[in-house]
């Protein structure tokens, strides 16, 4: 009974105390401060509806779980370094500084950074729908000395190349510095292009072309209609189909992977884009080479040209190739804190070699050009 009495008075003394709070309203307080302009509130879409795209049960509008599923099989989610989040680097390697970017704000250093995800490529609160942020046509520097900047206008792939370009190289390769006495000198075992050569792979610029070697143009990927309207999503978003291929967990869509494990733990390949109308009529594996080429796969030719390479920059102690070295792979720095080269134009070999290995398509993008720039390289290199 003791119980039931205090139980009673706490319940009795707790709505007392609402009720009095709800009928004594003080004076309104001062108002808060402005927004910080932080890049991630971008604010909201009138008559925006959450349930939209935040629903329990599989939403028929954009498929946010399953693409979310999809992104995240992908490289910018496991590979896309967002730990490179110092204001140089965050622009493109996580999602907050590539936001600051595309609103033209300065990239700041991410503390807490972000692998490039959905709010990299897109704004739905703000904009209400899954638009891209900006398809507008890129302007890629050269970082080649005496030959002119680019543009990259290939539709929706103008977004993924805001990224997939070029960092800025000093010194330059000069392709007129032939003489004997014209050197150039090397101080960072990091001198090559980056990794994201991607865009000028495929439009076929930006790689070091030799003035007494003949370039034979470019594939036919760099000049396809449907390419050239698209741009990369034409086959790395490809939407598998189910059967007789795996569906979409894997491959194309959101993963934006070609080759991916399949049943049994084999390598597959998403074909779809390469099947479109105006395209491939029949393959069955990206090492494809169209009858009017030479008849050996496009990813075994350039494999066996870059091998070439390879051996050649080594011969000559450009390339590290010691295993335990902390800067394998890469450009190999004497000592003397100065590789020096003469006649300067063979630094164009070097160049050549990350232009085209961390393409990392073995050729697909743009095999005709790749496999020019591999072969021009290494004829240089085996002038006496």
């Amino acid at each position: 009974m003791k119980g039931r009495i205090l139980t009673t008075s706490c319940l009795v003394a707790a709505a007392l105390f609402f009720a009095g709070m709800s009928g004594c309203k003080g004076p309104q307080g001062p108002a808060g401060p402005a927004g910080s302009g932080n890049a991630a509130l971008e604010g909201f879409a009138p008559n925006i509806k959450c349930g939209t795209c935040h629903t329990a049960e599989q939403d028929t509008v954009y498929y946010v779980a399953g693409r979310e599923f999809q992104w995240a099989q992908s490289k910018h989610a496991n590979g896309g370094d967002s730990e490179r989040n110092s204001a140089t680097c965050a622009g493109c390697h996580t999602t907050e500084g590539f936001i600051q970017r595309m609103n033209g704000q300065a990239v700041t250093n991410q503390f807490t950074p972000s692998p490039p995800g959905c709010f990299a490529c897109h704004s739905p609160h703000q904009r209400g729908n899954f638009t891209l942020r900006d398809s507008t046509p890129v302007l890629i520097k050269s970082q080649i000395a005496s030959v002119p900047d680019m543009l990259f206008d290939y539709g929706r792939g103008n977004l993924c190349v805001k990224c997939h370009q070029s960092r800025d190289l000093s010194p330059k390769p000069d392709p007129t510095k032939t003489a004997a006495t014209d050197s150039i000198v090397i101080t960072n075992a990091r001198w090559y292009p980056h990794y994201g050569m991607q865009g000028m792979m495929l439009m076929g610029k930006g790689g070091f072309e030799f003035s007494d070697y003949t370039y034979q143009g470019n594939s036919y990927h760099s000049s396809a209609t449907i390419i050239k309207q698209q741009g990369c999503p034409t086959c790395h978003m490809a939407e598998e189909t189910y059967p007789p291929a795996l569906g979409t967990g894997k491959a194309g869509g959101h993963t934006m992977n070609i080759d991916y494990q399949g049943e049994g733990g084999g390598e597959a390949h998403l074909l779809t884009g390469c099947k479109q109308s105006g395209c491939h009529a029949s393959i069955s594996d990206p090492d494809f080479v169209g009858p009017t080429t030479a008849p050996v796969g496009a990813e075994t030719a350039i494999n066996a040209n870059l091998d070439t390479l390879t051996q050649l920059l080594a011969q000559r102690d450009w390339i590290d190739t010691v295993s335990t070295s902390p800067n394998f792979g890469l450009v190999k720095i004497p000592a003397s804190g100065q590789l020096v080269i003469k006649p300067a134009v063979k630094a164009g070999a070097i160049y050549n070699y990350f232009f085209i290995s961390n393409d990392q398509s073995e050729g697909v993008h743009n095999t005709r050009y790749a496999l020019d720039l591999l072969r021009s390289s290494i004829a240089e290199l085996r002038k006496p």
